[in-house]
Order: C-alpha cells, then sequence, then structure tokens
C-alpha cells in the first residue's frame, strides 16, 4: 500500500453539519468510516468530520505502521488540516485508544472525547483462543460475520449481520487489520494517561460482551478525572449501526454536560 501524503484521502474527509461543535470521528477494527453512516447528528449543534484510518474506507492504499499513535497523529493532522485548533473526539472500539492517546499527545488540542465501546489505554486482554479467533476472521467471512453476531447479542437478524459484514469486507485491507490488532491488543499506555482531566463520556452497549458497565467503570473511573458512564439499552459493539438515534441522543447529552462545565469553570474564574 502507498500513495503521497498529498495524494492522501485523509485531506477529502467529508465535513458535516454547520454546528459550532467540531467532532472528528474514528472508526473502530471492523470497518471503516461508513461505519458511521446512519448516525444524523443534528447538523444546528455539531460539525463533524468522519475520519478513515490507514489501510480502511477511502484511505485503504495508504501505507502507514498501522498503531495507535499514528491514528492519533492523523486525528491532529486532519484538524490541523480542516483548522480546528480545537474539537472533540469520537472513537470507537479500537479508536477508543486513539483517542485517550490524545489525552496524553495532546490535551490542549481536546475540548471533550466521547470513548464508545473503547479499547483500553493498557489495550485489550485476550487469551490464545480469542486471537486465534480474530485472525481467522480476517480471511474468513463467515467467522467474521460471526464475531459481529457475538458482539452483537446475537440478536440481529442474518441480512443486518450480512450488511455489516459486507461493510466491513468492502473497507478493509486484512494485512492492515492484522497489524492494527497487534496494536490495540498490545501493552499500551496507561501508567501515562492517569489523571487526564478532558471531559469525557464513555458510552458502552448492554449487549456488548466485551464492554460491559462493570469493566468500563472499573477500567475508567480511576483512571480519568472528569468522566462519566452511559449505558445504551438494547445495543451492542455497534451502536451508530444499532440504534444511531439513541447515539445521537447521547452524544447531545454529553456536548451539553461539557457546555454546563465550562460555564461553571467561567463562573469560579471570574469570580
Amino acid at each position: 500500500m502507498s500513495t503521497s501524503a498529498a495524494e492522501d484521502p485523509l485531506f477529502h474527509s467529508p465535513v458535516i453539519g454547520s454546528g459550532p461543535a467540531r467532532l472528528i470521528g474514528v472508526h473502530g477494527w471492523m470497518a471503516g468510516s461508513e461505519l458511521f453512516a446512519p448516525l444524523q447528528l443534528d447538523a444546528a449543534h455539531w460539525t463533524a468530520c468522519f475520519m478513515d484510518c490507514r489501510g480502511y474506507g477511502a484511505r485503504r492504499v495508504v501505507a502507514g505502521e498501522m498503531t495507535i499513535e499514528e491514528i492519533a497523529s492523523d486525528v491532529l493532522m486532519l484538524a490541523d488540516h480542516l483548522g480546528w485548533d480545537t474539537f472533540h473526539v469520537l472513537g470507537h472500539s479500537m479508536a477508543g485508544m486513539a483517542a485517550q492517546r490524545l489525552m496524553v499527545d495532546a490535551p490542549e488540542r481536546l475540548l471533550s472525547a466521547v470513548l464508545l465501546s473503547p479499547v483500553p489505554a493498557g489495550g485489550a486482554r485476550v487469551d490464545d483462543a480469542r486471537r486465534t479467533l480474530l485472525v481467522t476472521a480476517l480471511a474468513d467471512p463467515d467467522v467474521r460475520l460471526d464475531l459481529i453476531d457475538v458482539n452483537t447479542g446475537r440478536r440481529r437478524e442474518r441480512t443486518w449481520l450480512e450488511q455489516l459484514r459486507d461493510l466491513s469486507l468492502d473497507s478493509t485491507v486484512p494485512a492492515a487489520m492484522a497489524q492494527y490488532l497487534a496494536a490495540w491488543t498490545g501493552p499500551g499506555f496507561a501508567d501515562r494517561l492517569r489523571g487526564a482531566a478532558c471531559p469525557t463520556t464513555v458510552i458502552g452497549g448492554r449487549l456488548d460482551p466485551g464492554a460491559t458497565e462493570a469493566t468500563l467503570r472499573e477500567t475508567f473511573g480511576d483512571l480519568l478525572a472528569d468522566v462519566e458512564f452511559v449505558m445504551l439499552e438494547e445495543v451492542g459493539h455497534y451502536a451508530m449501526r444499532e440504534e444511531p438515534g439513541a447515539l445521537a441522543a447521547a452524544l447531545d447529552h454529553h456536548l451539553s454536560r461539557v457546555a454546563a462545565r465550562r460555564a461553571v469553570s467561567s463562573l469560579l474564574v471570574e469570580d
């Protein structure tokens, strides 16, 4: 995979809406930015740009190291291109880990973060059997479909699962996915994140077996200084596909919470 920096489709990522809140959204491991297509944000509140990681979607042929640090760096590169000195970030799954990396590498750029069914900063702990399953899914469409089925609580119809599986196959490169798998199951950087003050909402789905409320609270409750937890009902790992309206409402709630916190902080400074 190769393309020059000037040709990188990153710089042509579509921008949606015209609201004052600037959001960069980043997909997880299973599919590219089109994963977010059903998510309809309030255009009066948000200006959003959904980015493809290297090896995904419009950037399938863009070479790179395929690391969490590189995803975070590309987010900053996109923000610079958009002229956004500060912004909100939404990171799903693997990219939730990248959003946490931004809290370490560029906290001054972040207005807030939303971690959607996130991989923790310390990396996902997977045993040998699980790792073998994930690696097998790279080349086996049936295994990939079964992973999606498990991660959505085995509640979805076959047609729905096939549509998401096909999006995954069409928007990914197995070699890049393999590199990213090593990155998000690696040792991570939790020790550098502890105490991060970025206003954060962690959103999980009740049907997601890998991101239960107890696990999310245990992982992030003591790690982040300003964190709220939201659990979506009847949702697994892909809230933007399963219940996009509920996710949009959760994002609006997050924005309201951040605005209220900033208003209080301003009053305290004035006093």
